[in-house]
């Protein structure tokens, strides 16, 4: 499975796709906000997104907005990651459409287990389309 990891820091992006590799899935990387929501856009676009929140340009934000705007509350699964932890802002994140959220610095246990809720979720969305067909 495919898993777009947007953030602008090189490091943090090697990271990400490190762990994800670890777990057996294939990232699929963008630099920034606007490379994200191209990707996003294409049809065999990833359906798990891990955004960064503060890119330049295009933010995490601005990319979950859209997605949502274009596609409703289906698919994209969207984990924004921040290290800004107020409450207005994790809230402002979730109300943007954010599906979860995790706070950077993390332990990868911690994104591990994030991952494993959003297929859990993705999993039952596509049962849903299925038996709705």
């Amino acid at each position: 499975m495919q898993i777009l990891v947007a953030d602008d820091d090189p490091v943090f992006r090697n990271l990400l796709q490190r762990i994800l590799q670890e777990s057996h899935f294939q990232a699929v990387l963008a630099s920034d906000g606007a490379e994200a929501w191209t990707i996003l856009q294409r049809p065999d676009a990833p359906t798990f997104a891990i955004l960064d929140w503060n890119m330049p340009g295009m933010d995490g934000y601005e990319v979950c907005q859209k997605i949502r705007q274009a596609r409703g509350d289906s698919i994209p699964y969207i984990l924004i990651m921040t290290s800004n932890s107020s409450r207005e802002e994790l809230l402002k994140v979730l109300v943007a459409g954010a599906d979860d959220y995790l706070l950077k610095p993390f332990e990868p246990l911690d994104l591990k287990i994030r991952l494993r809720t959003g297929l859990r979720i993705l999993s039952l969305e596509e049962k849903s389309r299925a038996a709705s067909v």
